[in-house]
């Protein structure tokens, strides 16, 4: 599944310095609406919603006073039962919608037709149903802003906050931890690398999930343009959201003579490894880490029986624990290895 990525080897970063789409972006994430305007949204109350997914679970909306006269199209129940189609769990009890005309949607959001604020579980859409300039419909801006407000919730240490890298599973499949060391996405970066933010690329994926026919052009980088595995992996940290790592403990026997004993490991998921060593009293074990190659990763080499190590694994779905003798003793061990 997504775990072990088939993708081809990410280009070099000047195959991506790919001139922007000439149009402003569509949406925005913002840490928090700014004074003026969280007074303005607070005005409009917000009402429950069901949004009718056999689960029993509901959305708040408001509508301003303003979209009331104005806006063609803000029909709360409406929005809700169409977020009821997307992807979600648990979260949606936790979002609010605010419908508001497209001139306030510009105070509050500058420069975008729609934005999330994480930090208040809130997103701004327009009561209108008119298409955005890039074509994308307002269900597709929703689809993408539910998106943002999945990520939000979901977990992928040492890759935080997940709403700027994506879910674990979908960032490994698109090996965005590679793609960062390689100077070609930069995740969190609403501005001038806006379409090499791979929460944007995850967000705008998740709308492509609910409407994979959608005649909208893909503006982000190229090597994150979702394909069926992606849609997969979104899919599986929406439902089946990662909570921790998983805990595996190996036992092994160094014979007398013996150097060297190597356990193999598999590391589906980026993320955290850690690998504690505990060996016989008496012992002097060292601890290594390497790849499916071979090549030394991390190594701890301490005095007697009991080693420690963490990696970050980016991109390596396969490695080598080597438990070597650092000098006498031998006897049994036992490594506790804990993966994402």
């Amino acid at each position: 599944m997504a775990g072990a990525s088939t993708r081809a080897p990410l280009p070099s970063p000047s195959l991506f310095d790919l001139a922007a789409p000439s149009g402003p972006p569509r949406d925005l994430v913002l840490p928090r609406p700014s004074a003026a305007a969280a007074r303005a949204m607070a005005q409009a109350s917000a009402t429950r919603y069901p949004v009718n997914d056999g689960q029993g679970r509901s959305v708040a909306i408001a509508v301003s006073a303003a979209c009331q006269v104005a806006c063609t199209a803000a029909n709360p129940q409406q929005i809700a039962d169409f977020l009821g189609t997307l992807v979600h769990g648990d979260e949606m009890n936790l979002l609010t919608v605010d419908l508001q005309t497209p001139l306030e949607i510009g105070f509050v959001c500058p420069g975008a037709s729609a934005c999330y604020f994480p930090g208040q579980n809130r997103m701004l859409i327009s009561g209108d149903d008119t298409p955005a300039p890039d074509g994308a419909t307002r269900e597709f801006v929703i689809a993408h802003e539910y998106g943002h407000h999945v990520a939000s919730h979901l977990q992928n240490p040492p890759f935080d906050p997940a709403i700027d890298w994506g879910g674990k599973r979908w960032d490994t499949y698109e090996r965005v931890c590679e793609g960062v060391r390689q100077g070609v996405y930069f995740p969190g970066d609403e501005g001038n690398h806006y379409y090499e933010n791979p929460g944007e690329a995850w967000a705008e994926s998740s709308a492509f999930n609910r409407f994979p026919n959608a005649p909208v052009a893909w503006a982000w980088t190229p090597s994150l343009k979702p394909d069926a595995a992606a849609f997969a992996a979104i899919t599986a940290d929406t439902r089946n959201p990662w909570r921790h790592r998983a805990r595996l403990v190996l036992h092994g026997r160094l014979r007398r003579g013996q150097k060297q004993l190597t356990k193999r490991l598999r590391t589906p998921l980026d993320g955290s490894l850690s690998l504690v060593l505990r060996g016989q009293p008496g012992a002097e074990l060292d601890l290594q880490l390497r790849d499916h190659s071979g090549a030394l990763l991390r190594r701890s080499a301490g005095v007697g029986p009991n080693e420690a190590l963490s990696y970050t694994v980016c991109g390596q779905s396969r490695m080598r624990a080597v438990i070597k003798r650092g000098g006498r003793g031998s006897g049994r061990f036992r490594l506790v290895v804990r993966r994402p």
